[in-house]
């Protein structure tokens, strides 16, 4: 995926995650969601749909469709995902299995092999989960003074609807300038993914320049009788100008939804006359 469309929805989900934080700790909603997130991590095993859109100026331009069941007992996961910019489409299979990961892409007669401590996204390292406490305090910090936004309703079926909605006046001042140097230095985030055969689906992100404003962010949750994070949406808009000066709305939206949870079944990947290819992280391969 596109280095600089990851920095930006990482940026933005920060931010997002950010506002929700900063709801005081005397706050339900607070405690309900922050303890809802940490229950989800803690699931013995469950299945995720997710799905990712991306438009400007109304024009999809970048869509992403998962499906993955982990089991964190057994320590393995399975998936299937689908992108597509609007003018190619690529579909994956994913599999963890005895410490290893398997990628196959498009039903190709290879599979992209990796150890999963070579993994340089492993979130649960003790840098990690210290670089996430920090980040909480960070933003915590940062966002101290836009509380109680978040609203919480109790459903007949015992689930609660968490709602966060922040429009560019509510958002932190510090949202929009980071926002704004992200774009205008996002040429410095290098992108070699289109020499990469394994990334063949590239996103054609505006290079915004001026006016980079955040118009609004939506966060929707509803927390289960259990107490976990049953669904969740988030959407933002941003808006700004390229060199040209032509405008730009960029609209982002994903969703996720948890089911099976605590009875996941993962089946293998059949690894059967496949060849199999160490896959090289870095260098945008």
């Amino acid at each position: 995926m596109n280095k600089k469309f990851l920095a930006a929805i990482g940026i933005s989900g920060v931010l997002m995650i950010g506002s929700v934080y900063s709801i005081s700790a005397n706050t339900s909603g607070y405690e309900m969601y922050k303890d809802a997130l940490k229950k989800t991590h803690q699931l013995d095993s469950t299945t995720m749909n997710a799905n990712l859109n991306l438009k400007n100026n109304n024009e999809e331009i970048y869509t992403m469709d998962a499906v993955v069941k982990t089991n964190l007992v057994k320590d393995s996961m399975e998936g299937t995902s689908s992108v597509s910019n609007g003018n190619q489409t690529s579909k994956y299979e994913m599999t963890k299995q005895e410490g290893q990961f398997y990628v196959q892409k498009d039903e190709e007669a290879r599979v992209y092999t990796m150890k999963s401590e070579a993994s340089p996204h492993n979130f649960d390292s003790e840098n990690s989960m210290e670089l996430k406490q920090d980040l909480e305090n960070l933003v915590d910090v940062l966002t101290k003074n836009y509380q109680q936004k978040i609203t919480v309703n109790a459903n007949e079926d015992g689930t609660q609807e968490i709602n966060l909605e922040l429009t560019s006046s509510e958002l932190p001042v510090g949202a929009n300038a980071i926002t704004s140097l992200m774009f205008k230095h996002a040429v410095m985030l290098e992108d070699n993914t289109q020499e990469s055969s394994f990334h063949d689906v590239n996103l054609q992100l505006p290079n915004l320049k001026e006016d980079i404003l955040i118009q609004d962010v939506k966060v929707s949750a509803t927390i289960s009788k259990e107490s976990y994070v049953q669904k969740q949406t988030v959407s933002a808009t941003i808006t700004g100008n390229d060199a040209s000066g032509k405008s730009h709305t960029l609209q982002l939206a994903f969703d996720l939804q948890l089911t099976d949870t605590n009875k996941t079944v993962i089946t293998p990947m059949d690894l059967t006359g496949l060849e199999l290819v160490e896959f090289q992280h870095g260098h945008g391969k």
